[in-house]
């Protein structure tokens, strides 16, 4: 054992060590950020947008009934090969799905929305299958993509449904996305429609095969291999889908019209669209539908080194088999784009030998890209005002009867086109009617004076329709103030009842053009009201049924 001095004086030195420890311990700051030096351009590549493509391509089936195609899984490797190409798309990440079944389309546009993380990236979806038709549960025809394990007998349950793929697709938090729908719901080519369908189309009249409208978010595009009613083709001789073969030409070949140095998705689907409407001899015509391709084009190969030509372009369809003519000269077809030189240029929108839609010298700068079909609304005016027939009532019985029945109105209405958005109207009206009514309960009636007064302000959406010939139907929500007075003529009676309230409500109208800028128009309003009778609240509905001519400036 050691001596006791020696032992204290050795603990005596640990316990000094230690302090002295402690000691430095306590001066180190906590939470003190560590300086880490990472190079700008590391720094800077790690928030950089992303490039992500997926390409699904879908040959083989489960279902027997389902006839195989040749060459989706083809398609979607050349477009792969192109997309990642560092001299051409240079895409970060581009995933190949194959033989998919409905489930793995929907997980593999999961996991595309991982990857897709900030709305500058650029993301590419693009399917290649059968599509067919058949009615859902509630008994809507629509449409779908036919994937692996799809059952002809069940296809509303085992079909990829386009709503889902469209809502999948839509809520991808990018800017600038692009869907490409190499497929049709013909009955013919990439398409095959189950029996009960192809009769029941068999026996409607007129056409069933109308142009569907794609619901498209903010800046994205949606491309389509053939128009509503068209055959998508494939063909033996190109080895490939007829318009994925174009497509990916105009990215190899670099189509880039107003020579910015990029090729652009409308500026490859506008070369895909004209050579494959070349090829079939007109037999398909490729679509597109587009929310901002102008405002923020979508870069699919190469950067934009320079200021480009102007631009000329329109995916309305109400200028389908248009020829816009620039100093005199055709120089395109629409839908589709074209690139004239800059500077002031005489611009003619007509089809055929028919008289001129839009007729305007326009002062065209480098880089600028213009849609046809806003100098029609510009041409055509944006303002609309016009006097206003109305016809005011309660929805239901018994408030027709007890506070007023209809009555007829005047008064007007005034629109802004185009504002706050393109497809979006302001619209503001304004109606009074005034009389004698009277109301009755068995025997007893009871004569009134009324006065009536309504105002509202409503943002309903435009939806031009080919077969309205420059018209559209309207709606869109409404903010309503309705002002009501009634004074009993009878002694014993009442003062005077008065009732004003703001209420929300709907708007539903059509907008039809009848020459030299005038406009007929007709609108029905319809609101949620309360209202106090005998004491007590009720709610009620309240309708304005508007109708008149109006005059565009």
């Amino acid at each position: 054992m050691r001596p006791a001095s020696k032992r204290f004086g050795l603990t005596g030195a640990v316990l000094a060590l230690v302090a002295s420890a402690c000691a430095g311990a306590a001066q180190v700051e906590k939470g003190r950020l560590v300086p880490v030096d990472v190079p700008r351009e590391k720094l800077e590549a790690a928030h950089a947008p992303r490039r992500v493509a997926l390409l699904v391509g879908i040959q083989r089936f489960d279902d027997p009934q389902w006839r195989p195609l040749r060459y989706p899984d083809a398609d979607a490797r050349a477009l792969a090969e192109v997309l990642r190409d560092p001299a051409l798309g240079a895409f970060d990440e581009v995933s190949v799905v194959e033989a998919a079944t409905r489930d793995g389309v929907r997980a593999a546009l999961a996991r595309l929305a991982d990857a897709d993380r900030d709305e500058r990236d650029t993301v590419l979806v693009y399917v290649s299958s059968h599509g067919t038709l058949a009615r859902d549960a509630q008994g809507q025809l629509r449409r779908y993509v036919v994937a692996r394990d799809t059952r002809l007998d069940d296809v509303a349950g085992t079909g990829l449904a386009m709503d889902e793929l469209k809502g999948d697709f839509d809520r991808l938090r990018s800017r600038r996305k692009v869907l490409v729908l190499a497929t049709c719901h013909s009955g013919a080519g990439k398409s095959l429609l189950p029996e009960a369908v192809q009769q029941e189309l068999a026996g409607t009249k007129g056409g069933f095969f109308v142009r569907p409208i794609e619901e498209v978010s903010r800046a994205s595009v949606v491309l389509a291999a053939s128009d509503w009613g068209e055959t998508a083709r494939e063909d033996e001789k190109l080895g490939h889908d007829i318009y994925t073969h174009f497509l990916v030409e105009a990215l190899r070949s670099g189509a880039d019209r107003n020579g910015d140095g990029a090729v652009t998705a409308s500026e490859a689907h506008d070369y895909a669209r004209r050579m494959t409407y070349a090829y079939t001899g007109g037999r398909q015509r490729p679509s597109a539908e587009s929310s901002e391709v102008g405002v923020d084009p979508i870069v699919l190969v190469g950067k934009v080194q320079r200021t480009g030509k102007p631009e000329l372009y329109s995916y309305a369809t109400r200028l389908d088999g248009f020829t816009v003519r620039v100093n005199g000269q055709a120089v395109a077809d629409l839908p589709g784009g074209v690139a004239v030189e800059p500077g002031r240029m005489h611009v003619q929108v007509a089809k055929g030998e028919g008289p001129e839609l839009l007729d305007e010298t326009l002062r065209l700068r480098p880089g600028e890209r213009i849609d046809v079909a806003s100098l029609l609304v510009r041409s055509e005016g944006r303002w609309e005002v016009g006097p206003r027939v109305a016809l005011l009532s309660f929805l239901d019985a018994r408030s027709r009867r007890e506070v007023l029945g209809p009555v007829v109105g005047y008064g007007a209405a005034a629109s802004l086109r185009g504002w706050p958005a393109p497809s979006l109207s302001l619209r503001l009206d304004v109606t009074t009617a005034f009389g004698r009514s009277r109301i009755e309960q068995g025997s007893f009636a009871a004569p009134f004076r009324y006065q009536a007064l309504t105002a509202g302000v409503s943002l309903p959406w435009r939806f031009e329709l080919a077969a309205l010939r420059g018209g559209a139907l309207l709606a869109g929500p409404r903010l309503s103030a309705i002002w009501l007075d009634r004074k009993f003529d009878l002694a014993l009676a009442p003062p005077g009842q008065s009732l004003f309230t703001f209420t929300p409500g709907l708007l539903l109208g059509a907008d039809l053009p009848l020459g030299r800028g005038f406009r007929a128009g007709l609108e029905l309003h319809l609101d949620w009201m309360v209202v106090r009778v005998d004491g007590a609240n009720r709610s009620s509905g309240f309708a304005e049924l508007l109708g008149g001519v109006g005059y565009r400036f």
